[in-house]
């Protein structure tokens, strides 16, 4: 049964610089685990401090930036990027190995007339023969790009995708959100901890509630009591209040899109129409009051 999932409302945006879909069509709610969680409880249930983060920093990159999803799965944060920044121009680069799982992500990209590249790649601290399995700076210095903002969550090989891009995270200096989830894994990405800090970088762990305070990822017993997170933004300085600012918005926009605004399709029909219609733009006051 095809879902459509509400997209955050953020009002900056549309004046900024165009209007985006109302939802984003996940082809199905049970076909993944994703898809399920999404069916169950919308955006707001799925990682809402990570879509935050890289909403926020996709924001105040400049017009053009380049987006890596590394370990993108089906690719909804792929797709949700490419959704509410077309009008900015981002470019949007989706590294799902896994072929079956790479081939939903397409088609999730084809069916909501995206943009956003699938590259079906593994990346790794070294390249194989094989071909199948690159790195971050061999990829960057092939295609002749360096990403703005780079998301890592490929189930404990952070480590070697961060030691494989030493060189462009050094160059290019990105916003990186990464998977670190707890002091073990912690602990094995310590020496990638270290040379991002010898390059400047702070670590904020991505809770629920702002404003997100730097820590060692080290330290994950410093966190207040009955917070954790999954996720750690790695910044190339220290959090500004506008990026702070910028991510309370779209922490906000999220929690919005519940279950209750999804819409279920039946298998065979078409979708209602203008399900993905434009989200309003702000009205705008009368000059005399402005």
């Amino acid at each position: 049964m095809p879902l459509m999932v509400r997209t955050p409302l953020n009002q900056r945006m549309i004046s900024t610089w165009a209007t985006y879909p109302r939802h984003l069509n996940v082809l199905d709610r049970r076909e993944t685990a994703v898809q399920r969680r999404l069916s169950s409880g919308g955006l707001a249930s799925y990682e809402p401090p990570t879509q935050a983060a890289l909403l926020a920093l996709i924001q105040l990159a400049p017009a053009g930036a380049v987006f890596f999803d590394i370990g993108a799965r089906i690719g909804v944060y792929s797709a949700l990027v490419d959704t509410i920044f077309a009008g900015k121009g981002v470019h949007v680069k989706a590294f799902e190995p896994t072929p079956a799982t790479a081939a939903i992500a397409r088609r999730l990209c084809r069916h909501n007339k995206l943009s956003f590249e699938v590259v079906e790649l593994a990346l790794a601290d070294k390249p194989a023969t094989s071909g199948e399995v690159s790195t971050l700076d061999a990829f960057t210095w092939q295609r002749g790009i360096d990403p703005h903002v780079v998301k890592v969550d490929v189930e404990t090989n952070e480590p070697n995708v961060l030691a494989g891009g030493h060189a462009t995270i050094a160059r290019a200096r990105p916003a990186i959100v990464c998977e670190i989830g707890s002091r073990r894994r912690a602990d094995d990405l310590a020496p990638q901890l270290d040379k991002l800090a010898a390059l400047g970088y702070h670590s904020y762990p991505l809770t629920g509630e702002l404003p997100w305070r730097e820590l060692d990822p080290r330290e994950p017993d410093r966190l207040p009591a009955g917070r954790s997170c999954r996720d750690w933004l790695l910044l190339p300085g220290r959090m500004t209040g506008r990026l702070s600012r910028a991510a309370a918005g779209w922490l906000a926009a999220i929690a919005t899109c519940d279950r209750t605004t999804n819409l279920l399709v039946q298998t065979g029909e078409a979708p209602p129409p203008g399900w993905n219609a434009g989200h309003p733009a702000p009205r705008q006051r009368p000059f005399w009051r402005r």
